[in-house]
């Protein structure tokens, strides 16, 4: 079950839109539109609100019923938050960039990845092991250190694992690109298993940084079956 906040998205989309405003208007404060900065005032907003939470699609449902009247009033709440935190969060110089910061936009938004290893004679979910990532043959970068690659499994987790991988820069908006990547997965006394799998997207002018289940990739379950014993070829 996945619990998701609503106002998210809704903060998402309303910094997203103030900051494109305010370049679109040539607004002298505006000192930065990278992505970090946005980023710095979506948390920034998000810490400063309270959280709609949900758990359904009949959750979600019943949210928007009851918000309907009031959606105008969040809005506005909201913009002039994020107006404060632009303001703050680009009164404060700091080195941006880097190898770990997320790339300028346009971007390929990549979904997060969701899938499942399986004991291959009981079908039960393993409960130790490790799964590694990779895209073009090396390990996919995560979104943020949160969202570890390799992923190990544990009887917290068992069976399942997720990535989300980094947004990957593009030349323009709109821009078509089939991305090919390798599950490798490894389990003490198993053999290793390599599943291969590709996700088209498409570029966009922004990028996610909220989670939404409608954005995920599902694998279907891969089965891990026990290791051959040494020399039972030559039997």
């Amino acid at each position: 079950m996945n619990v998701h906040n609503l106002m998210e998205e809704l903060v998402y989309a309303e910094v997203n839109g103030l900051f494109d405003a305010a370049k679109r208007n040539g607004a002298d404060w505006l000192t930065c539109d990278c992505a970090q900065c946005r980023l710095d005032v979506v948390c920034y907003v998000l810490n400063r609100v309270s959280p709609r939470y949900i758990v359904s699609g009949r959750g979600l449902a019943h949210a928007e019923t009851g918000v309907t009247l009031e959606k105008g009033q969040l809005s506005a709440d909201v913009s002039r938050i994020g107006l404060e935190g632009m303001r703050r969060v680009l009164a404060t110089q700091r080195p941006h960039g880097g190898s770990s910061g997320l790339p300028e936009t346009p971007v390929f938004n990549l979904p997060t990845i969701v899938g499942r290893v399986l004991d291959g004679l009981t079908f039960e979910p393993v409960k130790d092991g490790e799964v590694l990532l990779l895209r073009d043959g090396v390990p996919a970068e995560p979104i943020d250190p949160s969202w570890a690659n390799p992923y190990r499994i544990s009887p917290q987790t068992p069976g399942t694992f997720t990535f989300w991988v980094k947004p990957v820069k593009a030349e323009r908006e709109g821009e078509k690109r089939v991305f090919p990547f390798e599950i490798r997965v490894s389990v003490a006394g198993r053999d290793p298993l390599s599943h291969f799998f590709e996700i088209g997207s498409s570029s966009e002018p922004v990028i996610r940084t909220a989670y939404t289940a409608d954005h995920s990739f599902f694998l279907p379950d891969l089965h891990i079956f026990p290791a051959e014993p040494e020399g039972s070829l030559d039997d």
